[in-house]
């Protein structure tokens, strides 16, 4: 698995450094020239967004258990750093922070897999709104028809799917699972010890589904912070000095997203998120190198705030939480301190 995913990451690294030769390196370097100290504000700005996503986050714990908003916030940024630099399919940063929130507040892992788990399906929920209203104003810009009723669909499809992970908590799908493995594995103290940690997943997000209110703020949080997003990519525009309006920015960034999501399996959607916006910025009217410049520009910024953030990761755990990726399962409120296991008698 660790081939494939470095074969992959190579394929899109040379794609990107196939796309910046095409173009001419020394024309992409004056084009990314142009921004100067405007990397700093983009890079800065990418915290506003994220902190519409931490608050969101934060919504999904419990009103007496929330962690405090500056802790989760750091917590977000690295999720992102994670999830953007190192090979984990866009997921493992989701794991990181679930495990992190739980050890620095002192929670039980259940409770903030729980939080974590619907702020994913939400995350996604939220996107594919927001990739529709950007088809929708492809659509009205330009009156595409063949190509954009197939990306409709494709959309379309993904939106049901999502619908549908979103809904399985609501049926006990964990639960189900727990029971499952119980049956298979009678004799393995490790495994049982697992579905005790399952069902109390289970309990806590079917108990988060109660919170009808509180997955509303958390669902137009998350959308408010996909939105802040397109004022990214207005804003490297406009210090390349390719302004354009705020619709033409929106379906850039929204159709874009939608791309790098579908292409998880893509270690930070290299190649693909490129591909993407040169597409869809030359149906914008942008002339190649500033398409290809508001690319790069954005793998820079990943760089600018994703590294800080790894770092920030590796000096968390040197403060005490070395063991948070471990498979121990803190204890539950009223329930067995053992994880399922039961004291010899």
């Amino acid at each position: 698995m660790k081939a494939a995913t470095y074969v992959l990451w190579a394929f899109g690294l040379f794609f990107v450094l196939g796309l910046i030769g095409s173009e001419g390196f020394h024309k992409t370097g004056v084009a990314l020239s142009t921004v100067g100290w405007g990397m700093l504000w983009v890079s800065l700005y990418r915290f506003v967004p994220m902190a519409f996503d931490a608050v969101a986050w934060r919504q999904l714990f419990p009103a007496g258990r929330r962690p405090e908003w500056r802790s989760i916030l750091v917590i977000r940024w690295i999720g992102e750093s994670v999830n953007s630099l190192l090979p984990v399919a866009q997921v493992g940063g989701d794991v990181v922070r679930a495990r992190l929130v739980a050890k620095k507040n002192g929670l039980p892992r259940s409770m903030a897999g729980a939080a974590t788990v619907v702020d994913f399906t939400l995350a996604l929920l939220a996107q594919a709104a927001f990739a529709f209203a950007g088809l929708g104003l492809l659509l009205a810009r330009t009156g595409l028809s063949e190509p954009v009723a197939a990306f409709t669909i494709a959309l379309l499809v993904g939106a049901i799917l999502v619908s549908a992970l979103h809904m399985l908590p609501r049926f006990g799908i964990f639960g189900l699972l727990a029971r499952l493995v119980g049956k298979i594995a009678r004799k393995d103290e490790k495994l049982r010890t697992l579905t005790g940690g399952v069902h109390a997943l289970d309990q806590q997000i079917v108990e988060l589904h109660r919170r009808g209110l509180d997955i509303f703020i958390a669902f137009f949080l998350k959308l408010a912070g996909w939105v802040l997003r397109v004022l990214e990519t207005w804003l490297i525009l406009k210090f390349m000095g390719y302004p354009i309006g705020f619709d033409d920015a929106y379906i850039i960034e929204s159709l874009t997203a939608a791309v790098r999501s579908a292409a998880f399996f893509m270690p930070g959607g290299l190649g693909l998120q490129e591909g993407g916006i040169m597409v869809l910025g030359h149906i914008m009217g942008l002339p190649t190198n500033a398409a290809l410049g508001l690319a790069v520009i954005k793998r820079v910024r990943e760089l600018a705030t994703g590294i800080p953030g790894l770092f920030a990761w590796s000096y968390m755990e040197a403060r005490g939480f070395r063991q948070m990726l471990d498979t121990a399962e803190l204890p539950e409120p009223g329930g067995d301190p053992g994880g399922g296991k039961r004291p010899p008698a």
